[in-house]
C-alpha cells in the first residue's frame, strides 16, 4: 500500500528518482495504518457475517417463542372468558376469598344479592365490601368467625345457613380448598332459600293440619262407630222393650188375676173351716184335719201371697230395667233436647249396676240444677265411660266408692265421678284422652272410652277435668253448658 502511495508522491512532486527526506518514515507509518484497517475491515467483515447469522436464527427462536406465547395468551384469554361467563351465569352469589379472608372476587349474582351500590363496586375494597354486607346479617360476628375458620382449615366442606336482617335466609356452600392453589383462601356460594324455606315450613303445616285433620277425622269416625253402636242397642232395647212388655204385660194381668183367684179360694177355704164344727166325730174331719197337716195348709196359705207379691214385684222390676235401656240409649230422642241430667246418671246406674256392685258402692250427691241441652244419648254414654273406667280403677275384689256429685257454677252445670281407685300416674295423665290409649291389661280396654267421652264434651262446648293421686284415686268433672249457642 506504501508503494501505491510512494509512487503517486513521486509523480506529484515530479521527481521520480528520490522523496524528501523523511517522507519514507511517513509512508512506512501510512501503510501500517492502512494495513492495520485492512485487517480490521476484514475482521469487521467476518463479525458481520456472524452476527447476520446469529441475528436471523435468533429471530427464528424468537418468532417461534413469540408464536407460542400468543398461543397460550389466546388459551388463557378463552379459559378466562369461559370461567367468567361460568361465574356470571351461575344462580348463586360468588365470593373468592384469599388466605387471610380478604374479599378477591366476586359475580354479579353476588352483588345483586346484597344490593351493592355502585358508589361502593367503584372503588371497592374488602373492608367497605364486607362491612356493607356484615350490615345485612343477623349475627356478623359469627358470619366472620366462620369465613376465617373455613380459610384457616381448607379441607373442611361448609353447607349450613344464616339469616338476614330483613327476613332472608341465605343458604352457605363452600368445597375443601383445592391442593396446589396458594393464592385463594375459600370460594364460598350464596343462595337465597328464603322461598324454598317458607314452602318448607307452608308444605310442614299443611302436614300437621292434614295429622290433626285424620285424627279428627278418626275421632269422628269413632264417635260414629260408637253412635252406631248405641243405635244398635237403643234399638234392641227398643226390640227387646216391644218383645217383652207384652209377655210381661199379660203375666202381671194373669198374677194379677190369680191374687184374685186365690184370694176368692182362700175365701172358699174360710168357709169350709167355719163348717168344722158340724163335722165333729166323723172320719172326713180326720181326713181334712189329716190333709192340711200334710200340705202344711197355715205355711201354704201365707207364702202363696208372698210368691204372688214377689212375682209382681218381679215383673215391676223387668218392666224399669226395660225402661232404663230405653231412657239410655234414648233411641227415640235424637235430637237436641232439654234433659234432666239425674235421671240420665240414674238409668246409666241401673244398666252398669252389674259392673260395679259387687267391688264398689255409689253415693249420690246430687245437687240442684236445671235442665240441660244436650244429646242425651252420648251423654248418657259419657257418664257409662266414668263408671265403668271408676270401677276398673277399684278393680276386681275391692270395696272402693264412686261419688257422683253435681253443680252449677255461672252458666254451666257440671257432674264430678270421684273414685278411690289406683290412681293415674302423672306421665299418663296428659295421655289419658288420645285414641287407643290404655293402662288396662289385653281384653279390658280399647283406650277409646275417654277419647270418645272427650269428643262428646267437646261437641257440647264443654270440657273435661281430671285430678289424680296415685294410690288415692281419681276425679273427672265434667263442664256443660246449660244452653246450646245457635249455630
Amino acid at each position: 500500500m506504501h508503494r501505491l502511495l510512494e509512487h503517486q508522491i513521486k509523480s506529484f512532486l515530479g521527481d521520480k528518482s528520490a522523496l524528501p527526506p523523511g517522507w519514507d518514515l511517513f509512508l512506512a507509518a501510512v501503510s501500517d495504518a492502512f494495513t492495520s484497517a485492512d485487517a480490521d475491515r476484514l475482521m469487521i467483515e467476518s463479525s458481520r457475517e456472524l452476527i447476520s447469522y446469529d441475528l436471523t436464527e435468533r429471530n427464528t427462536e424468537l418468532r417461534e417463542e413469540l408464536a407460542e406465547r400468543q398461543r397460550a395468551e389466546s388459551q388463557l384469554e378463552h379459559l378466562l372468558s369461559l370461567l367468567g361467563t361460568t361465574l356470571e351465569s351461575t344462580a348463586d352469589g360468588i365470593m373468592a376469598l384469599d388466605r387471610e379472608a380478604r374479599i378477591m372476587r366476586f359475580n354479579q349474582r353476588f352483588t345483586d344479592m346484597w344490593a351493592v351500590p355502585d358508589e361502593i363496586l367503584a372503588f371497592w375494597g374488602h373492608k367497605s365490601l364486607m362491612a356493607h354486607m356484615l350490615g345485612q346479617i343477623r349475627d356478623p360476628a359469627e358470619f366472620v368467625e366462620k369465613l376465617d375458620y373455613l380459610c384457616l382449615h381448607p379441607e373442611v366442606e361448609c353447607h349450613d345457613t344464616f339469616e338476614c336482617i330483613d327476613g332472608r335466609i341465605i343458604e352457605r356452600y363452600s368445597l375443601p380448598h383445592p391442593l396446589g392453589v396458594d393464592n385463594v383462601g375459600r370460594v364460598l356460594s350464596f343462595r337465597d332459600i328464603t322461598a324454598s324455606r317458607l314452602a318448607e315450613q307452608a308444605l310442614q303445616r299443611e302436614k300437621e293440619e292434614q295429622k290433626a285433620l285424620i285424627k279428627k277425622l278418626e275421632q269422628a269416625h269413632n264417635q260414629l262407630l260408637q253412635s252406631e253402636k248405641m243405635a244398635s242397642i237403643g234399638q234392641l232395647a227398643a226390640g227387646v222393650a216391644h218383645e217383652i212388655n207384652n209377655p210381661i204385660g199379660y203375666v202381671n194381668s194373669n198374677l194379677s188375676s190369680l191374687g184374685q183367684y186365690v184370694e176368692k179360694m182362700f175365701r172358699v177355704a174360710d168357709a169350709y173351716e167355719q163348717a168344722e164344727s158340724a163335722l165333729a166325730g166323723l172320719p172326713l174331719l180326720e181326713e181334712i184335719h189329716a190333709l192340711k197337716q200334710e200340705v202344711d195348709w197355715e205355711y201354704l196359705r201365707d207364702d202363696v201371697r208372698d210368691l204372688l207379691r214377689e212375682s209382681s214385684e218381679g215383673i215391676v222390676r223387668v218392666k224399669g230395667i226395660v225402661q232404663d235401656l230405653k231412657d239410655f240409649s234414648h233411641v227415640d230422642q235424637a235430637e237436641w233436647q232439654w234433659v234432666d241430667l239425674h235421671k240420665g246418671i240414674d238409668s246409666t246406674l241401673n244398666v252398669v249396676n252389674n259392673e260395679i256392685k259387687y267391688n264398689a258402692e255409689v253415693v249420690k250427691e246430687y245437687g240442684d240444677i236445671p235442665q240441660v241441652e244436650c244429646l242425651a244419648s252420648q251423654l248418657n254414654q259419657v257418664f257409662m265411660n266414668m263408671l265403668v273406667n271408676a270401677s276398673h280403677a277399684i278393680g276386681e275384689g275391692g270395696h272402693g266408692r264412686i261419688t257422683i256429685r253435681t253443680g252449677i257454677q255461672d252458666e254451666m252445670v257440671w257432674v264430678e265421678f270421684t273414685d278411690t281407685g289406683k290412681g293415674i300416674a302423672p306421665d299418663n295423665l296428659t295421655r289419658i284422652f288420645d285414641p287407643f290409649f290404655t293402662t288396662k291389661p289385653v281384653g279390658k280396654g280399647t283406650g277409646l272410652g275417654l277419647s270418645l267421652s272427650y269428643g262428646i264434651i267437646e261437641k257440647h262446648h264443654g270440657r273435661i277435668e281430671v285430678e289424680s293421686e296415685v294410690g288415692k284415686g281419681t276425679a273427672f268433672k265434667i263442664w256443660l253448658p246449660i244452653r246450646q249457642e245457635a249455630p
